[in-house]
């Protein structure tokens, strides 16, 4: 039974380990929109490539450095977008790439204006 235990264990942060993207470029500064300060990102994730997917973006949420930018690449075959609650956005596409540059701390929300907030994350900058 400890066995099987140590093996879900480790199967389940094998799991946890993983996520990615990569990145035509549409760059911009920006200020907040959201609360600002340093908490901590409930994903764990600090990459700076966001895949978007039908119907998901992988990681939906991310910490990075201020100066950072943060590239979503589609990966999907439905048109989806990158649209902030400040309104920045990428255009609604099925394919290529959107980059921001996060220039001040804060919590930037994101949405997909297709699929509304069904299809959604943050970026929290420190």
């Amino acid at each position: 039974m400890r066995r099987l235990r140590y093996l879900l264990v480790g199967i389940s942060l094998t799991f946890a380990a993983g996520c990615g993207g990569s990145g035509t470029t549409n760059s911009s500064s920006n200020t907040p929109t959201g609360p600002t300060g340093t908490g901590a990102n409930p994903s764990g994730s600090t990459s700076t490539s966001i895949s978007v997917n039908d119907d998901f973006y992988s990681p939906s949420s991310t910490t990075i450095a201020v100066g950072s930018a943060v590239t979503w690449t589609w990966k999907g075959t439905q048109e989806h977008s990158v649209t902030f609650d400040d309104g920045q956005h990428s255009a609604t596409q099925s394919s290529g790439t959107y980059t921001r540059t996060f220039s001040t701390t804060g919590t930037f929300a994101y949405h997909c204006i297709v699929h509304g907030q069904a299809m959604s994350g943050t970026v929290t900058v420190q």
